[in-house]
């Protein structure tokens, strides 16, 4: 039965029926493969398949909020700003207690100081000559740099001109007596101003206590803060004096034993000297603000930890006491490091797609930024390549992320937007080459 079977199928007739095709599909079959392919072709040209370079990124800002951290193990003794008040750069914040052997510097007069320095400038030998500060300043340590200059200062004047050059044995004998006299009596009133400045101390440090405890009206407690600073102001006054009277009487016992202004040769160094104890004064500033000073890094917005530091309280070195928003829009910025053969391709104005470690893409989404410049010269066989985000920190899914000091990701440089169509034409070409 099998066999007739086989028969039959193998007969001409049969086999004539197998090999002829439908009639529509001769009619039709044609045009469906012309049109199959003409869309084929159409979804290729629609669909972009990107040409890309991918590589890791760190990100910065240039410019977060900048952390106010405490350099001195001691107790707060003012602060100058309201929280969330505006500040400029360099603006004194908090202010630590600096005493040293009972005496403290106002921070007014140590700013007062220092912007007599600054209107100095880089100076010359005759601004120098010329610099004088108020003698009334409460400068604390500060004091002795500046007296220290003084002195340097007189020793200068008295190779230019010794007011005493012309004075008679006998005359400057009475001018020293005089200048004795009157540095005692100056001594006498320093002596008795000490004993006032501590029975007021005494008396602010039980009010303050008092106003803790809201048993006095601060009123009253900054009326005596006044009368402390009062004193001072007086006594500095005093002790500017005597310092002065000394230098005279240094000047009438060189001029009365014969040493008067040497070679020009002494006279410059005398000059060098003076310039080295303004640049020890200004290092000696700097170095008391930087320990009992917390300034303002930039313009911007401060924001106080109020539940940590208040003034009267002891604060521990290397704590963090609060912040400063920079008032200027900071700018974040990408760095790569990709082989120089694949950086051939990258340009500035590419689009770049970020994905942060940190924050999870199906969470947060990407982040969208563009290619700013490349560096020229490899480093180590790759090459620098710089980004920037024109919509900020805010991903493609609308989610803000917070700047930090660096972030890392992976970055997707998209080189080129190239048609589907044109990828398979590539490939056709490549493969044709090569056979070639």
């Amino acid at each position: 039965m099998l066999e007739h079977e086989n028969i039959e199928l193998r007969s001409e007739e049969v086999q004539e029926i197998l090999g002829t095709p439908p009639g529509w599909m001769t009619r039709y079959g044609t045009l469906i493969f012309l049109i199959a392919l003409v869309v084929i072709g159409y979804i290729g040209f629609l669909v972009k398949y990107p040409d890309t370079v991918e590589s890791k990124v760190k990100i910065s800002s240039t410019d977060p909020p900048k952390r106010l951290v405490t350099q001195f193990r001691g107790r707060v003794k003012l602060i100058r700003v309201k929280n969330e008040s505006r500040v400029r750069q360099g603006e004194v914040l908090i202010v630590f207690d600096n005493s040293s052997n009972n005496e403290s510097a106002n921070i007014e007069d140590v700013l007062t100081l220092e912007n007599a320095i600054i209107a100095a400038g880089g100076p010359d030998d005759s601004t120098l000559l010329a610099f004088k500060v108020a003698n009334n300043l409460v400068l604390g340590e500060l004091k002795n740099s500046l007296f220290e200059f003084y002195r340097r200062q007189d020793e200068m004047k008295q190779f230019l001109s010794n007011p005493y050059d012309k004075y008679s044995l006998e005359q400057l004998r009475r001018e020293l007596r005089k200048l004795q006299s009157m540095a005692a009596s100056d001594r006498d009133r320093l002596s008795n101003i000490n004993r006032q400045i501590e029975i007021v101390e005494t008396r602010l440090q039980r009010e303050e206590a008092l106003a803790r405890e809201k048993l006095l009206a601060e009123e009253r407690v900054e009326r005596t803060r006044e009368s402390e600073l009062s004193l001072k102001r007086m006594r500095e006054s005093i002790e500017s004096s005597i310092k002065s009277k000394e230098l005279d009487m240094d000047r009438i016992r060189a001029e009365m034993s014969g040493v008067r202004a040497g070679s020009q040769e002494n006279q410059d160094e005398a000059a060098a000297i003076l310039r080295e104890s303004f640049q020890a004064l200004r290092r000696d500033l700097n170095a008391w603000k930087e320990k009992y000073v917390i300034s303002s890094p930039v313009d911007g917005i401060v924001s106080l930890d109020l539940g940590n530091i208040s003034e009267q309280q002891f604060v521990e070195e290397g704590k963090e006491i609060g912040v400063v928003v920079p008032l200027k829009e900071h700018e974040t910025k990408g760095v790569m490091l990709i082989e120089v053969a694949k950086s051939v391709k990258i340009k500035p104005q590419q689009k770049v797609v970020v994905n942060l470690d940190s924050y999870s893409f199906a969470e947060y989404g990407a982040l969208l930024a563009v290619v700013r410049g490349k560096s020229q010269v490899p480093i180590e066989g790759k090459i620098t390549v710089e980004i920037f985000f024109p919509n900020g920190l805010t991903t493609t899914l609308g989610r803000q992320i917070e700047p930090t000091r660096e972030m890392l990701g992976t970055a997707t440089v998209i080189t080129s937007d190239k048609r589907l169509i044109e990828r398979v034409f590539e490939n056709i070409r490549g493969a044709v080459s090569q056979k070639g």
